[in-house]
């Protein structure tokens, strides 16, 4: 049985979520709470197997909560739920201890998916964007190890595209996007659009 705990501020999102675990074979919820002081809280008194944490909350957001965690050596496999993330959040919350992102905006079995991959040791890295098409696919050494939704977006990148116009080409928000770019960058060990270039470049996924 994998033990849950849910932190959301919104009421809504809290009880849609509780509602969805519950009905999960294999999963139970054993706190709810509704701002990052009680998440933390909960945390430190239940032990969950996964914490499903929003990133914007009152008291404590997601952020401090994982740091106190990881301060306080309390192992538990955090799953960050956000509306949008920009890839300095997402770096800051994997450099926390969070072992998964999940936007919003994604069908809710993409949570439970995430939450059994987590729970089996997984890192939850892929993201599908609104057109539904799944990415996570094996990867493919002709192309650095990137799959495929992530070389298309990478090329659209390097061409000069801004993300919410990567996003618009692709038919995905601009958060599912950075989301993509950020493991692009983490994949191929560069910092910014312009070493993903001539990474891209020697490796003969562009021309000139």
């Amino acid at each position: 049985m994998i033990d849950v705990i849910i932190a959301d501020d919104h009421p809504i999102v809290l009880a849609g979520l509780t509602q969805l675990i519950r009905q999960e074979a294999g999963m139970r919820v054993v706190a709810t709470c509704v701002n990052g002081l009680e998440a933390l809280e909960a945390t430190r008194a239940q032990r969950p197997h996964i914490l499903l944490l929003d990133l914007k909350m009152p008291a404590l957001d997601g952020l401090r909560v994982l740091r106190a965690l990881a301060a306080e050596r309390i192992v538990v496999g955090t799953i960050v739920l956000t509306a949008e993330a920009d890839e300095n959040e997402v770096s800051a919350v994997r450099t926390a201890g969070a072992r998964g992102i999940v936007l919003k905006e994604l069908s809710p079995h993409h949570v439970t998916d995430s939450i059994r991959r987590v729970h089996s040791g997984a890192v939850w890295v892929e993201f599908l964007g609104r057109s539904g098409k799944n990415t996570a696919v094996q990867p493919d050494d002709e192309s650095l190890g990137l799959t495929p939704r992530e070389l298309e977006l990478a090329t659209l990148v390097t061409s000069g595209l801004r993300n919410r116009d990567v996003a618009i080409r692709l038919g995905i928000s601009e958060g599912t996007a950075k989301l993509h770019l950020y493991n692009v960058y983490k994949k191929l060990d560069v910092a910014n659009r312009v070493e993903l270039v001539l990474r891209m470049r020697r490796a003969g996924l562009l021309g000139g």
